[in-house]
């Protein structure tokens, strides 16, 4: 039986829903469930409020904070809000629909999981459980605005205006463009390039002259993984 509190309903093509559900576990915070058809988000922040209302606002914001960790992780596709559901001390299920279900198409997606066997042919017991990236990602942007944002960013991350903003987040967190460039995570030009690139390139009239050899959406995307990864990794010390 489910534990006493709140859940919301996330939607999304049956793949994407699977990795939440795989990677997501109890006893690590943020959990994910799966009731009949329903793929349910739980966080211990959500059992300390007192509506459904409240539930909808905060799982909203904390969906779109793990779109972006999910697509960082794991590649993704952003899920959405699709209701609240109440879990209480009887095993009922109260559910609070606040707008209509989305259809999404369903797209095949694998997943190996390995097996270790011992000297002695049998299984090896998996090691204790730990919280996933995801979960420590979560953990981080929890208490780091700007990281927080950079993830919502990059979970949306489809144009320049979001690719801009979420390289713009990381600068700030480190202490502005100059100082993060300092950094020397990756080269320093190529940090350029793709604040140029984006830069001239979400603006529809087109306000800024495009650097010489300006970057395509997917190496753009490539770059800022690497550097959303490491920011994360530096705010984890």
């Amino acid at each position: 039986m489910p534990t006493t509190g709140w859940g919301a309903v996330v939607q999304g093509e049956p793949g994407d829903l699977a990795d939440w559900a795989r990677v997501l576990k109890e006893p690590f915070d943020p959990w994910v469930e799966v009731h009949g058809n329903e793929t349910a988000l739980r966080s211990a922040s959500l059992d300390q409020l007192t509506s459904a209302t409240e539930v909808r606002d905060r799982s909203i914001a904390q969906i779109e904070r793990l779109n972006g960790a999910m697509a960082l992780s794991q590649g993704s596709k952003p899920l959405r809000f699709g209701g609240v559901i109440q879990f209480t001390g009887d095993g009922r299920l109260h559910r609070t629909i606040f707008a209509e279900m989305a259809a999404f198409e369903a797209s095949d997606k694998l997943h190996a999981i390995a097996t270790v066997i011992g000297p002695d042919g049998k299984p090896v017991p998996p090691p204790h459980p730990q919280p996933s990236e995801v979960q420590r990602w979560a953990a981080i942007a929890d208490q780091e605005t700007w990281l927080d944002d950079a993830l919502i960013y990059f979970g949306r991350a489809t144009d320049w205006f979001d690719i801009y903003k979420a390289l713009e987040c990381l600068e700030k967190r480190f202490g502005g463009e100059t100082a993060f460039q300092e950094l020397d995570w990756v080269p320093k030009t190529e940090v350029e390039r793709l604040k140029r690139t984006a830069n001239w390139a979400r603006h529809a009239r087109r306000k800024f002259k495009p650097p010489p050899n300006p970057m395509d959406l997917k190496e753009a995307l490539k770059l800022l993984d690497q550097l959303l990864r490491r920011a994360l990794e530096e705010a984890a010390k």
